[in-house]
């Protein structure tokens, strides 16, 4: 997609006189975004409050001056601004505890000690039972992957189903990669949302991830999901190969070619105990020029700041990634929230999953035009 939402099907006239088709016009507008996305990985930090400024433009214009703040279940989040500290608002569930047979480098199962543990469909159901009866609104499903960088959910759909019917939660679901059988399962489930980690170089793959897959298993994984009409949230962790930029363009394209219905943007999180804890974290600025440079190839798609970034330049990230047209960020800090007040932007919290923004921003843009009527 080009900066330009609306290309009619006729031939026009440009600036010289110059008679250009719309193909004409779609070749140009794509090759005036591959600069602007070249621009954004390139320049230097101090040349970039043009794009900036486009950017944040463009999320305005496309989305509205609301944005979203999130704080699930998933940390203890008191700030001055804002409190939410019940853990039943929207936890994380593992379905495999803490075990995880890739044994990734910077994770090594340690994310996965952070969820609830939910290793049978019984026992499943019985905590989203217990988050429903405690006030919850629903938890995000995930788990550790298998060999063939799969989550082992296939056992849990029927569970997931009811879950669904019985319990009526909001369902967020990490799939690791996905496979036919397992996309067709989960379109009978009416989860509300499948996330995705696009991995984009297929280096960091082998190193990183500990298989032989390459980045067609991600295209495809979203192909799978579309295809049979799955909401899907795809997230790119800036910085996953050892703290470098390496893969996230091709991460970026690999999402463009695709109709998320959000995408979150992440940074790595050096982890203690884990072959990654001592490499340096990516810096705000290279998780600006990402989430910049997705602004501009998708133009329609809203963008999120997800959970994970470095807590000790959390602040600029969450200042940079709102001036490069976020729509929504996820345990904001004290500097963003005020940022986001100064710009002009009217600030609404919600205690469910980031990757639920698509579902804020369409129940947001139809009360605005109820409202015109």
């Amino acid at each position: 997609m080009g900066l330009l939402d609306d290309i009619v099907d006729e031939v026009i006239t440009d600036a010289t006189g110059r008679k250009i088709s719309s193909f004409g016009v779609k070749m140009l507008n794509r090759t005036a975004n591959e600069e602007l996305v070249e621009q954004c990985f390139r320049k230097p930090f101090g040349e970039l409050e043009p794009l900036f400024k486009t950017a944040f433009k463009l999320s305005r214009t496309r989305f509205s001056d609301v944005i979203f703040f999130y704080v699930p279940g998933m940390v203890h989040f008191d700030a001055p601004f804002y409190r939410a500290t019940d853990p039943y608002r929207f936890p994380g569930v593992s379905v495999t505890g803490e075990s995880c047979l890739l044994n990734c480098e910077h994770c090594r199962g340690r994310i996965l000690r952070t969820m609830v543990s939910a290793t049978t469909p019984q026992e499943l159901f019985k905590v989203c039972a217990k988050i429903k009866a405690m006030g919850g609104k629903g938890c995000l499903i995930s788990g550790g992957a298998m060999k063939d960088g799969s989550v082992p959910l296939m056992d849990f759909i029927p569970t997931i189903r009811r879950i669904k019917h019985d319990l009526e939660l909001d369902l967020v679901v990490h799939t690791g990669i996905v496979y036919p059988e397992l996309a067709e399962a989960l379109a009978s489930t009416n989860i509300d949302a499948a996330l995705v980690d696009v991995v984009g170089s297929n280096e960091t793959i082998k190193r990183i991830y500990h298989t032989d897959l390459t980045v067609h298993a991600f295209d495809r994984s979203l192909t799978l999901l579309e295809r049979n009409e799955i909401p899907v949230v795809p997230h790119i962790v800036v910085g996953i190969h050892y703290g470098k930029l390496k893969g996230e363009r091709m991460a970026l394209r690999i999402v463009s070619r695709h109709r998320p219905a959000a995408l979150i943007i992440v940074g790595l999180m050096p982890l203690s105990q884990t072959p990654m804890e001592r490499v340096a974290p990516p810096s705000p600025v290279d998780i600006a020029r990402v989430i910049l440079a997705a602004r501009f190839m998708m133009p329609k798609t809203p963008l999120i700041l997800g959970c994970a970034r470095p807590g000790e330049s959390k602040s600029d990230a969450d200042v940079l990634a709102i001036k490069a047209g976020v729509s929504g960020i996820a345990y904001p800090s004290e500097e963003g929230y005020n940022f986001a007040r100064e710009a002009g932007l009217e600030v609404r919290f919600s205690t469910e999953c980031c990757a639920l923004l698509y579902k804020d921003i369409i129940n947001q843009l139809k009360k605005g035009k109820d409202a015109e009527l």
